[in-house]
Parts: C-alpha cells; sequence; structure tokens
C-alpha cells in the first residue's frame, strides 16, 4: 500500500515521517525520522513493505540501522506490525539503532525481548556497522 505522500525512488522510500534507504550490496537499509516523529500503524506498513520489496523471499540475512534522532514514540499499531514482521525473520534479520532517547530506548528493548530479533543500540554509526559485520552482514 502506497501512500499519496511517499515518493519511492528506486532503493530510497520516504514518507511523512521516515526515510529508508536500501543498500542492496550491503542488505541493509538505512532508516531515519523527523524531527518529532510519532511513528503510527501506517508507519509500520510504509516500512514493512519497503523491506518486503528489498529483502525478497530468500531468508537472506539483512540489517536495518535506525538512527533514532529526533523520534518521539511509537503507537501500538506500528509496534504490532513491525513487531510480527520481525518476528518473522528473527533468524535472519538484524537491528542496529543509534541516537536513541531515553523513551525510545525503553521501548526498544521491550520489542528486543518480545521479537527475539539481535538489536542493540550503540554510540554512534561506526559502531552500529562493525557490530552488523560481526554478525555477518556486509555493513
Amino acid at each position: 500500500m502506497t501512500t499519496e505522500n511517499e515518493a519511492i525512488l528506486g532503493s530510497a522510500v520516504t514518507s511523512g515521517s521516515t526515510e529508508v534507504r536500501w543498500s542492496s550490496t550491503s542488505r541493509v537499509a538505512l532508516v531515519r525520522y523527523t524531527q518529532g516523529a510519532i511513528l503510527t500503524e501506517l508507519d509500520g506498513v510504509f516500512l514493512v513493505e519497503a523491506l518486503e520489496r528489498w529483502i525478497g523471499p530468500g531468508g537472506e540475512p539483512f540489517g536495518v540501522l535506525a538512527d533514532g534522532t529526533g523520534l518521539r514514540g511509537t503507537e501500538g499499531g506500528y509496534r504490532a506490525l513491525v513487531g510480527r514482521f520481525f518476528r518473522q525473520h528473527r533468524r535472519d534479520a538484524r537491528i542496529a539503532l543509534i541516537n536513541l532517547g531515553p523513551v525510545i530506548h525503553v521501548v526498544v528493548e521491550m520489542f528486543r525481548l518480545g521479537t527475539g530479533v539481535p538489536l542493540r543500540s550503540f554510540g554512534d554509526e561506526a559502531a552500529a556497522r562493525a557490530w552488523l559485520r560481526g554478525e555477518g552482514i556486509a555493513a
């Protein structure tokens, strides 16, 4: 479901709250949020559909590197939808997060426990990419 405010540009998609850039060589999705974003179920649909298009059906490992700068929160619909997707991909997905505020850090920890997806937060992008590489993702 592509929303009206979504622009699709090759390996990048944007919505009102989120920008996702996919690298097919590293199989990493780089996610950034608009300042003050509170993610809704529609934002979850946007992210899941983009990832499904890019990762394909083969079960190959992939990573998500999300920069939480500006992210204020997530609604239940977002957490449910995105959580369901990542539970289905817990063997092949790795999530690295940077720049998390204290509230989002708690939400992320609950998400990690609820999905079982290998997920870690880091102080900077270099450390996050190093962890992804250690997990077998060519970040």
